[in-house]
């Protein structure tokens, strides 16, 4: 008589783990990879504020601002600070805690710290731009006729706020198209324009405020571009920033011996780019045809390369997650490549922010505030 072999109880066990873990494995990643089509509403607040009203993101949170003053609420409606001041125009940045408004044409700005009801400083001159870092050092851009000057300040010095000056003499300098300060507040990186006998130039000029830095005159670093213009400059963490033409984008590291680490050039104009710590996205603009999106890494190594064919108005990155909104519509797409949602509103949404906690997102229109999470598949 024939005899068949068994399995041992050890072999049966851990071949039925193995099957428990990949259909597990295939479970979750569908899961989070799933496409939603609907959301339920889990909170709700009326607006008690005119359409003028600003919002954007804040740590999960939301900034309000607007022409009399600024708050930040929670998911739940609720204050959790708010500072008034008066501008004609004012303009925001934000840096972990941190947030500067800055009166654009004015001479006013405030910083609040989170938890005050904010530090307002008066600069000397007309304010053209403003950053903060992550301890509240701000950096500001004023205009003057025949030499611009960033100032980087410490607003809660009270004896001597000024920290540094960084003069900028149109006629050999050009003028000042952008800058940005690192979130330790050490790197400063500008970009100027000059015209000089019909020809434009351009040139990216690296500070640095260590030790290093102090035996340079602040200068580390500078390169001249010609005509290629520099459409934005913002630092993606302390010691590496990315530098965006209008087709295409350089990142550097070592803030204080910069060296380009990749520089990327673009068939089309560059129709938007959103960031953050760790990726960089960048739309082509393409008339008349779907508009190429591509992902990087801050190596400049492409995760992703596809197309879109989404209307909008808006792009932001936050976490792994790309939100293309207007008026009525929002797509939700992972930087895998993976959508995650597709929904046409039935009303015009001013704002489609993230918030804290797992597909939660704050869909505020004219008259209310929703925190939402997403449903549907």
């Amino acid at each position: 008589m024939e005899h068949k072999r068994r399995l041992s109880p050890i072999l049966v066990a851990i071949i039925s783990v193995m099957l428990v873990v990949i259909v597990f494995a295939i479970v979750v990643y569908r899961y989070s990879n799933r496409c939603f089509t609907g959301y339920n509403v889990m909170s709700e607040t009326k607006r008690n504020d005119s359409n003028t009203a600003k919002y954007i993101s804040y740590n999960g949170n939301l900034l309000k601002y607007s022409r009399d003053g600024a708050s930040a609420l929670n998911a739940a409606g609720e204050v959790i600070w708010t500072g008034g001041y008066e501008m004609e125009r004012p303009q925001v940045d934000i840096c972990g805690d941190y947030v500067v408004i800055a009166d654009i044409g004015g001479k006013d700005l405030y910083v609040y710290n989170g938890s005050d009801s904010g530090t307002k400083m008066e600069m000397a001159l007309p304010i053209e731009k403003v950053r903060v870092a992550s301890q509240g050092v701000v950096a500001v851009l004023m205009k003057e006729e025949e030499s611009d000057v960033i100032n980087i300040y410490n607003p809660y010095s009270s004896a001597d706020p000024l920290l540094v000056e960084v003069p900028t003499n149109i006629s050999d300098d050009g003028y000042p198209m952008d800058f940005d300060i690192s979130a330790d507040g050490y790197s400063l990186v500008t970009s100027n324009l000059a015209v000089a006998n019909g020809a434009i130039d351009n040139k990216v000029s690296f500070y640095n405020f260590t030790d290093v830095g102090q035996d340079k005159n602040r200068l580390v670093g500078g390169k001249k571009l010609g005509e290629s213009m520099i459409a934005n400059i913002a630092f993606l963490t302390d010691d590496k920033v990315a530098i965006f033409y209008q087709n295409g984008f350089s990142i550097y590291k070592d803030m204080k011996q910069p060296e380009e680490i990749c520089k990327q050039t673009f068939k089309n104009e560059i129709k938007s780019v959103a960031y953050n710590e760790s990726n960089i996205a960048v739309v082509e603009s393409k008339n008349g045809e779907k508009n190429p999106l591509h992902i990087y890494d801050l190596s400049g190594h492409e995760s992703l390369s596809t197309d879109i064919d989404y209307e909008y108005d808006s792009l932001s990155l936050y976490d792994g997650e790309l939100i293309f909104s207007s008026n009525q519509k929002c797509n939700v797409l992972r930087i895998n490549g993976r959508e995650k949602f597709d929904f046409t509103f039935d009303r015009r949404v001013e704002f489609f922010l993230p918030s804290l906690g797992n597909s939660k997102y704050f869909l505020i229109d004219d008259n209310t505030i929703e925190q939402i999470k997403l449903s549907g598949n």
